[in-house]
Formats: structure tokens, C-alpha cells, sequence
């Protein structure tokens, strides 16, 4: 695994995706990158308080009806933090939030209109929106 910063996402994306077809095959261990917008650093007692506060944004962002999922990817605080649990509050504060704002929305876990990512490593924790235009133009952008 390898954590970068990139100024410029949408060239970095690109220029991967040349190479990509340039040289089939040839990038295994760029085989998946996943764009994270934010992060944080938390404690395990205001994880969640502090994940809501980064993922508010991103449902605000959400058009009405749209289709996405919250995927969480841990690495670290294995008995402590449940993926799935988390995934499942966090959909349905995104719903809740959706909702105050007059919206609607669905949680869909196969192809998605967008998918919000979630990675803690530690005690960090990186988010990002991933739109299905996103995971069709690079096949690399892969969420597990």
C-alpha cells in the first residue's frame, strides 16, 4: 500500500489511465487506487462524531434521488471498529441529512451513482466521492 498526495487528481487519474493502456499488464500495483478528498485524525471515541462531520459535505452533494453507498476500508482497530456498522450509520445519517434537506435517496451496493469511500488506517481516516463516471473512465478506481 502506498498513501500519496497529488495536486492535480484529474491529471494524475489521466496519466495513469495512459500508461494503464500503454503498457497492459504492466502496473500491478497500481492496480487500485481509490481518491481520498479529506482526512483526519480521531480517537476511537469521536470517530463517528468526526466521520459525520466529514461526510456532511458529501451528502449535501448527492442529488435528489440518486443511488450511492458508504464502503469503509480499515486497516487497524480490528474488534473495535466494525466496517459494516459503520457503513450502515453512515448511510442512514446520509439519508436523515438528505431528508432535512428536502431529498431523497437510496442506499444501492451494485453500481452506484456515487460511492463514498471511507479508509482508516490507525487512527487516521481519509473520505472521498467517487461518481460512477469516475469508476467507468479509470477501471483502476476500485473499491473492495
Amino acid at each position: 500500500m502506498i498513501i500519496g498526495r497529488v495536486e492535480d487528481v484529474h491529471g494524475f487519474l489521466e496519466t495513469i489511465e495512459i500508461r494503464r493502456r500503454e503498457r497492459a499488464g504492466k502496473l500491478g500495483p497500481l492496480s487500485q487506487i481509490v481518491p481520498i478528498e479529506k482526512s483526519f485524525d480521531f480517537d476511537l471515541a469521536d470517530f463517528k462524531d468526526r466521520l459525520k462531520e466529514a461526510l456532511l459535505p458529501y451528502a449535501r452533494e448527492l442529488e435528489n434521488n440518486s443511488k450511492f453507498c458508504v464502503r469503509v476500508k480499515r486497516r487497524g482497530h480490528k474488534g473495535e471498529l466494525s466496517s459494516q456498522d459503520i457503513e450502515k450509520e453512515m448511510a442512514a445519517f446520509i439519508i436523515d441529512a438528505l431528508e432535512k434537506d428536502g431529498k431523497q435517496a437510496q442506499v444501492r451496493f451494485e453500481d452506484p451513482d456515487k460511492l463514498i469511500i471511507v479508509e482508516t488506517i490507525g487512527n487516521r481516516a481519509g473520505v472521498g466521492l467517487i461518481p460512477r463516471e469516475m469508476r467507468e473512465r479509470y477501471p483502476f478506481i476500485r473499491v473492495k
